[in-house]
């Protein structure tokens, strides 16, 4: 790595000049003249939903999730997998009691790759054709500026460890014949274009994988500054220890890491090191490789957060922690908590996820906050905490949330926030049949490869727009019917309501037909099928 140990420092004028220069960071709080601008560590999680850590379990409802299917592979007690859901993410736990935990944080789309091209964009991922996990096969425009080249164009130490599902996938190389398992994360390499390059995006130091998942030990697809380089061990460790390393090498520097775990996407088929392991006995081993798996994340989070209190630095590091969409109904419960819905669709449960702030300088303890945000919001509220400038030309959908984050204000920067995509069942408790299937393949207990019904580039069309009470939703069944919930009153979306409100359905209906009439075509998912998502919403 080639850093400097240099430190910024704001001026004041420059931060009136940014203010004035882009809405998007107006209303930032104000950086002294002798403030140093803060690092900010971006935590994303890949597949977690709010039930399956300490975020959401106060709101459980035991009988109406006793009601809920469960996959064979993580069935057992209910009770002891909410205790392990309770101790499985202690340094998160405490983040959130240190800062401020968001119970309405949505992302931008429930699956990974638009997920966080929204995150690194500030854009809703449809104004540039990403629609879908194949559509992010395409990777985010080489012409659209990202967070990172912004931190790293303003003096920042800036790195990626970890998922980067923002590049194009020209091809993927196999490993040798020895080594090759029936899990294709053991298997395949992704290879992309030099351009998309997480380096050549913004980043000064990149230690990536760049899509799906990847496997939990002596991954292969594994990238350093573009190389890929060998990753002997436990990946999870080799993440942390990589964040731990740019730290330090930072210097007096500030630093933007966006830190990209691997779990808990699956298959976990694999176990986590035995100390994790040990920490949980549900009485279903393949629940307790689930914890396990992000326990140790979160122990990783924790010495990070420490090295930082060594170095003085906590208190000025503004952390954001979230995970890209909601959990996979093949996951133990609680999953998606109280949530209707799973990763891949746009109820609750697929785009609703634990959000937690913590910048001790300026976001209060303790605090619980209700308020309707974007993961699309991090953007401009990481660069206003800079006092960084947004371009224009970046035509940014998210809002500078700080006062928001600090309690000075509960009133939504959004009106609306909206989704449109594939309905994909692919994730869902209807795809159960295909995912017992391929654990029991993966993992040599059959030999009969399942087919798969319900491919996310076969689903159809779906459509969601959202506002602090009210969910309106379009999937594309025949029926050409809306459905209405209050998610403020009924946040498991269970009494469709369309019927009874119709003034609020053509509200709701025609302000997503404004959002949506002018957007470009996917880049690659249901050629044949997008166009239901503009004609749904006339009339």
């Amino acid at each position: 790595m080639n850093l400097s140990s240099t430190k910024k420092t704001v001026i004041a004028s420059f931060v009136a000049a940014a203010c004035m220069a882009s809405s998007a960071v107006a209303n930032a709080a104000p950086i002294t003249a002798t403030a140093k601008q803060p690092n900010v560590l971006l935590v994303v999680m890949d597949d977690l939903g709010t039930g399956q850590l300490d975020f959401a379990l106060d709101s459980l409802n035991k009988k109406t999730l006793a009601e809920r299917p469960v996959p064979v592979r993580y069935q057992g007690d209910f009770d002891k997998m909410v205790d392990a859901a309770k101790r499985a993410m202690p340094t998160v736990a405490s983040l959130a009691q240190q800062g401020v935990k968001m119970t309405n944080a949505f992302v931008a789309h429930p699956v990974c790759g638009p997920s966080r091209a929204g995150i690194f964009t500030g854009r809703y991922p449809t104004s540039f054709g990403t629609y879908s996990n194949d559509d992010a096969l395409q990777g985010v425009p080489l012409d659209i500026k990202l967070l990172p080249a912004l931190f790293q164009e303003n003096g920042y130490n800036t790195a990626n460890i970890g998922k980067w599902h923002n590049s194009k996938i020209s091809s993927k190389n196999a490993v040798a014949d020895n080594n090759k398992t029936r899990d294709y994360h053991d298997n395949q390499i992704p290879v992309t274009p030099t351009e998309y390059s997480p380096e050549q995006r913004g980043f000064d130091y990149s230690y990536s994988f760049y899509a799906s998942g990847a496997a939990l030990w002596n991954s292969p697809a594994i990238y350093q500054n573009g190389k890929n380089i060998p990753a002997p061990g436990y990946l999870t460790h080799n993440l942390t220890n990589e964040a731990l390393q740019f730290i330090e090498q930072s210097g007096d520097k500030p630093f933007f890491i966006n830190l990209a775990f691997s779990v808990p996407h699956i298959p976990l088929e694999e176990a986590s090191p035995a100390k994790y392991m040990e920490r949980f006995n549900t009485g279903n081993v393949e629940a307790d490789k689930y914890f396990a798996a992000i326990n140790a994340a979160d122990e990783g989070l924790g010495q990070i957060v420490e090295l930082l209190k060594k170095k003085g630095e906590l208190d000025n590091t503004l952390i954001f922690f979230l995970s890209d969409n909601g959990a996979v109904h093949e996951s133990p419960m609680p999953m998606n908590g109280m949530d209707r819905g799973y990763k891949g669709q746009m109820y609750n449960g697929g785009v609703r996820v634990p959000f937690v702030a913590y910048w001790p300088q300026h976001i209060p303890a303790g605090g619980t906050n209700n308020t309707l945000i974007s993961a699309l919001d991090i953007l401009p509220t990481a660069l206003s905490a800079a006092g960084i400038a947004i371009p224009e030309e970046m035509k940014v959908d998210g809002k500078n949330i700080l006062l928001v984050l600090e309690g000075k204000t509960t009133q939504s920067p959004h009106q609306y926030i909206y989704w449109a995509g594939p309905g994909a069942k692919h994730y869902s408790e209807e795809n159960d049949a295909f995912w017992h299937g391929y654990w029991k393949w993966i993992t040599y207990e059959s030999n009969d490869i399942p087919s798969n019904p319900n491919l996310e580039k076969l689903s159809k069309g779906s459509w969601a727009i959202r506002d602090q009470e009210w969910a309106l939703y379009f999937y594309d069944d025949g029926s050409n019917k809306v459905k209405l919930f209050n998610d403020k009153l009924d946040p498991s979306e269970s009494k469709d309501l369309a019927q009874q409100y119709p003034q609020k359905v053509k509200q709701m209906k025609q302000a997503f037909y404004e959002w949506i009439k002018d957007k470009p075509k996917p880049v690659a998912w249901g050629q044949d099928r997008y166009q239901v998502l503009t004609e749904s919403a006339k009339g």
